[in-house]
């Protein structure tokens, strides 16, 4: 096995002193008082001095006794988290992404679930699962942006028809590739900080740190490891921290490296067509089969802005809310009517339409009462479906308009509800509101 060529960059301190930062260890200790951190060994200095026994709970009033002193090895090697990340909770996080965010929806549209079942295989040692949890809870947006870049990765690789175990290798690099940003100065999250030499410097360093810290893990390394190492790399020797070419980058340390630069973009809310520009200025510097898969996305998602049925779940739901409105509103007002009232010909017409109309979408699936759910389940479901589903629902809208209509003829009276009796009053102020609803909130004209 070749050995890879680890960048000339050296650190200020060893390893274990590097990861041990005052900032890391403020950081860890913090992490006590929001969960329980105990330690699962007796934490030792570099002189073999017990400075903490196993089985202590760890928060922030030990953080000065903890800084005053060099430890033997990094202090997360040493510690249990109560509530640290796993694969659940990794799982559930990505599953609340990918609802939220119509972009990831459309690159997974024929892989279901199969971003979920990849990450249910990333594998996490306890002292990682420390670093990932700090990052959770005090860089959230660091967090998102790993599984972000996560499910990019795999739906690359997906395209690329890479097998799953090379999958579930850019699943476990892409939730690990920023760990070593936990190990430099804290400022440089601050967007409003000034940039210097050295803060430069720690900012190439950092996928060296990530590199290092799972080097030390047999498990990570060399197969995650060196994939981390190089996803800041550019095909044409511009990346860093190796400024090595395509032929030296690990061939999935590219797709990361390209998931990252895609990420970076899409939080900057830009549009789908900017999004396709940014990404076709990126020729030279990334794989241009990657680029088009990614071009892909975001003229579908381009098309799916565009397309009439754009923001469909949003109309649908309000459409339906309207229906369900309308009748409700009936129903309420023929509790205040008496029995000869509603047996006159004209009111048990409209609940005949009506209650008709209420069988006939709940006989097409739907439940006008329970909105929420049908605005769940779109969601879920592809242009045909979405298609039929507006269908169904303007159809609703346009029944209720005829009724309306119909009432209106023959009830002339509507139109003055102060000289009618109790029975026009109920109905004029159910009529008006109804067609209020109903008026610009048509699909099509109607006769």
């Amino acid at each position: 096995m070749s050995t890879v060529k680890e960048p000339k960059i050296e650190l200020k301190q060893d390893l274990a002193d590097t990861v041990n930062s005052e900032g890391y260890i403020e950081e860890v200790t913090k992490l006590g008082d929001k969960m329980e951190v105990v330690a699962g060994e007796d934490i030792l200095t570099k002189t073999y001095h017990k400075l903490i026994s196993k089985g202590t709970k760890i928060d922030s009033s030990f953080y000065e006794k903890l800084v005053q002193h060099k430890l033997l090895k990094p202090i997360d090697r040493s510690l249990i988290a109560s509530d640290g990340v796993n694969t659940d909770k990794l799982v559930a996080e990505t599953s609340i992404l990918l609802g939220r965010d119509a972009r990831f929806k459309n690159m997974f549209i024929k892989y279901s679930d199969l971003p979920m079942q990849i990450f249910r295989n990333v594998h996490f040692e306890n002292a990682l699962s420390i670093k990932l949890t700090i990052i959770r809870e005090a860089m959230p947006r660091l967090f998102k942006h790993s599984i972000q870049v996560g499910l990019v990765a795999i739906y690359l690789g997906l395209r690329k028809g890479l097998i799953n175990k090379d999958l579930f290798k850019l699943a476990t690099a892409a939730m690990f590739h920023d760990i070593g940003e936990l190990h430099i100065n804290p400022e440089l999250q601050n967007p409003e900080h000034r940039l210097d030499d050295d803060d430069w410097y720690q900012i190439y360093a950092h996928p060296f740190i990530s590199y290092l810290i799972l080097k030390e893990f047999p498990f990570y390394h060399p197969s995650i490891s060196t994939i981390v190492l190089d996803h800041h790399e550019k095909i044409d020797g511009s990346g860093y921290p190796r400024g090595v070419k395509r032929e030296e980058i690990n061939p999935l340390g590219q797709i990361l490296s390209i998931a990252e630069v895609t990420v970076g973009l899409m939080n900057k809310n830009l549009s789908s067509e900017d999004m396709e520009a940014k990404l076709k200025l990126c020729q030279g510097e990334y794989d241009r089969e990657y680029l088009g898969y990614l071009v892909d996305v975001f003229r579908e998602t381009k098309r799916r802005e565009e397309s009439p049925l754009s923001h469909s779940l949003q109309v649908i739901d309000k459409r339906m809310s309207l229906v369900n409105g309308i009748i409700d509103e009936w129903q309420h007002l023929l509790t205040k009517l008496n029995e000869q009232q509603r047996e006159q010909l004209l009111v048990s017409t409209i609940t005949e339409r009506l209650d008709y109309l209420h069988t006939k979408l709940v006989g097409t699936g739907f439940v006008p009462e329970d909105t929420e759910v049908v605005y769940t389940t779109l969601g879920e479901e592809d242009d045909e479906w979405l298609t039929e589903t507006s269908i169904i629902v303007d159809e609703a809208m346009f029944q209720i308009h005829k009724i309306i209509g119909e009432v209106k003829r023959r009830w002339p009276q509507h139109k003055d509800p102060h000289k009618a009796r109790t029975l026009g009053e109920y109905l004029s102020l159910w009529l008006n509101e109804s067609e209020n609803k109903i008026y610009g909130n048509m699909a099509r004209p109607v006769s």
